[in-house]
């Protein structure tokens, strides 16, 4: 197969240099300086919009498909402004991770007018950012490397991160055109520093995520039927995890505490790891029941412990656990901000996946695998949100915001309806 050959990285010049470094750099700026991954998405808001003005992109249309996208990535604006409106408890803080959505439709437009040379760089910036947050392992932990974070990141997203920049750095493989034996080493490298640090940092939520990404990988760049492409797939998972539980203990150890855990709870002791979180969503169902519309606020849940603790209905602990998150991204929203934010948090998720989907099928090698990829970063977070609030560091709502964004702008390059649209 001949994959469409692209400038190199040397061959930048004028502004897309600025628009090409910050793709290269924010990755692993995201784990080596505080505010590196909000900076990047900011810097990039006020390039974007200077590049759409100057172009008066703002003249043409938006597509429908660009249409869906805006609504989507402001929904959760929308929803906050709503709950906090009833509530009477409006203050900025509340916005913030919401609005990292927001700036990935201006960076999307601008970036549809980027030429393909400089986009490519994508697949340089996701083995080192997956480097990179070992790096910042090895740094905040030089004499012990078990149950590791930063000093800004908690364990659990610096796992969730690492493991999806470590598969998108193996998707990236032969992207965009036969890569040379030392990109593909930088390449595997990138994966296998990925799935180290998500492995040292015990964050087994994240692990699920693995069986739906080597399905989505195996179905798109293989070949054959339905049935033998989830066969493969199936035997591969089952491979990879009895590998797992048997040889890496890290992994042996926190998926027998799943048992563990599993059988104090029967027996009545409701404070271990899987209990806690139990007992949260429990609260969170109690609490949506009695404020389905508008939900308590966004302080609501954690005003909410003390009395829920106070009656029996959750233990003190469990309430000192719910003070800091709900533990569930999707149950997160919609008890703060009732259906309005039940219908954003989806919205964020599934409209991009669905865009993906659909702009699958081109000719053109880099945009399907782009899409392949894009879903895997879409339905990467939506797991990691069933047993963590993905969403309440700002800097990953950034992560997500415009890592969405780019692989969009890639996977859709040239179907724009803008007259200024770069065809590469």
């Amino acid at each position: 197969m001949k994959f469409p050959r692209f400038p190199s990285v040397s061959s930048f010049t004028g502004p897309e240099y600025i628009f090409g470094a910050i793709l290269l750099c924010y990755p692993a700026l995201l784990f080596l300086i505080r505010g590196g991954m909000n900076a990047s998405l900011f810097l990039l808001t006020i390039l974007s919009l200077f590049l759409l003005i100057r172009l008066k992109a703002y003249k043409n249309n938006l597509d429908k498909a660009d249409m869906v996208f805006s609504i989507a990535m402001a929904s959760g604006l929308a929803a906050i402004l709503l709950s906090q409106l009833y509530h009477h408890d409006l203050l900025a803080r509340y916005f913030d991770s919401d609005a990292r959505f927001l700036l990935a439709i201006p960076v999307l437009l601008a970036l549809r007018h980027i030429g393909t040379k400089t986009l490519s760089i994508m697949q340089y910036a996701f083995p080192l950012g997956a480097i990179a947050a070992l790096v910042a392992v090895i740094a905040n932990h030089p004499a012990d490397i078990t149950e590791v974070s930063t000093s800004y990141m908690n364990q659990i997203h610096l796992g969730d991160m690492a493991l999806l920049l470590g598969c998108l750095s193996l998707f990236s493989v032969n992207w965009i055109q036969m890569d040379h034996q030392l990109v593909k080493l930088l390449k595997i490298i990138g994966l296998i520093a990925g799935m180290t640090v998500s492995v040292l940092s015990s964050a087994r939520g994240g692990w699920i995520a693995i069986p739906v990404f080597v399905f989505v990988f195996i179905y798109f760049r293989t070949n054959g039927r339905l049935f033998n492409k989830m066969l493969l797939a199936m035997l591969l998972i089952g491979v990879l995890g009895l590998f797992g539980y048997f040889f890496i203990e890290p992994i042996h150890h926190r998926l027998w505490l799943i048992y563990s855990d599993l059988s104090l709870f029967s027996g009545g002791n409701a404070d271990t790891s899987i209990g806690i979180r139990l007992q949260l969503w429990k609260a969170a169902f109690h609490l949506i029941s009695q404020n389905s519309v508008f939900g308590v606020g966004a302080d609501g849940f954690r005003s909410a412990m003390d009395g829920l603790s106070g009656s029996g209905f959750i233990t003190p602990i469990a309430a000192e656990y719910g003070k800091g998150e709900v533990h569930n991204e999707i149950l997160a929203h919609t008890v703060r901000f009732g259906i309005f934010g039940l219908t954003s948090i989806l919205a964020v998720y599934f409209v991009p996946f669905v865009i993906f989907l659909r702009a699958l099928g081109s000719k053109i090698h880099q945009q399907n695998v782009a899409a392949m990829m894009g879903m895997c970063v879409t339905l990467g977070f939506f797991i990691f949100g069933l047993t963590v609030e993905t969403f309440d560091l700002k800097m990953t709502a950034a992560f997500y915001s415009l890592t969405v964004a780019v692989l969009l702008a890639i996977a859709t390059h040239g179907k724009s309806i803008y007259s200024g649209a770069s065809k590469g």
